[in-house]
């Protein structure tokens, strides 16, 4: 009786050296192919740094590299304005890591959400309210126009009803997420700076 595991070695060994003569007889072939994909691997390996860019970055906490990460057209001007597809692309990423948010300053915050629904100053603080059916975002700053965010408050539609218990534990980072994918969703109008 011969050995179960000679036929699994001589079936495994069988299949690879017909497949090393496959390959062997279309070299030619399969060279061509590799030469005519390279262009779009090289394309698709220098998208995937891209996504990349941004995070690498907050984890050093390089606010000033993140920024040009985010917004990498920015030019110091009274009236600039981010080119949409990079707009998009960080509204993505604070989407996807809402901890972001508090680096950036009132004036990339419009960048990203528009004009917020309400604003209401209280002795030092003023505050900006994004408000949405299903979540409200509190956006919290201290000092001047370019100081950035010190703070972000979010509630979800439970804690909107009236006579809710108040929240005693910040959302949990999932559900920030959804209430920023929320706000993004939402048309404020455009923010004017």
């Amino acid at each position: 009786m011969a050995e179960p595991w000679g036929y699994v070695v001589g079936a495994v060994d069988e299949a690879f050296m017909g497949f090393y003569w496959h390959v062997r007889r279309n070299a030619r072939r399969l060279s061509r192919l590799m030469l005519a994909m390279l262009p779009l691997m090289v394309l698709l390996v220098g998208s995937c740094k891209t996504s990349e860019v941004a995070d690498n970055f907050t984890r050093k906490n390089d606010v000033t590299q993140l920024r040009a990460a985010l917004f990498p057209d920015r030019v110091e001007t009274a009236d600039y304005r981010p080119a949409s597809g990079y707009v998009a692309r960080a509204q993505d990423f604070v989407q996807s890591n809402p901890a972001v948010l508090t680096k950036l300053t009132e004036e990339e915050i419009g960048f990203l959400f528009g004009k917020p629904s309400m604003e209401r100053k209280d002795a030092d603080a003023r505050i900006w309210q994004y408000k949405t059916p299903s979540c409200v975002m509190d956006v919290f700053f201290y000092g001047g126009d370019q100081s950035p965010v010190s703070y972000i408050d979010y509630r979800i539609k439970g804690d909107l009803e009236q006579g809710a218990a108040p929240r005693t534990e910040p959302l949990p980072a999932r559900n920030q997420s959804k209430c920023v994918g929320k706000i993004v969703g939402a048309d404020f109008d455009s923010y004017r700076g």
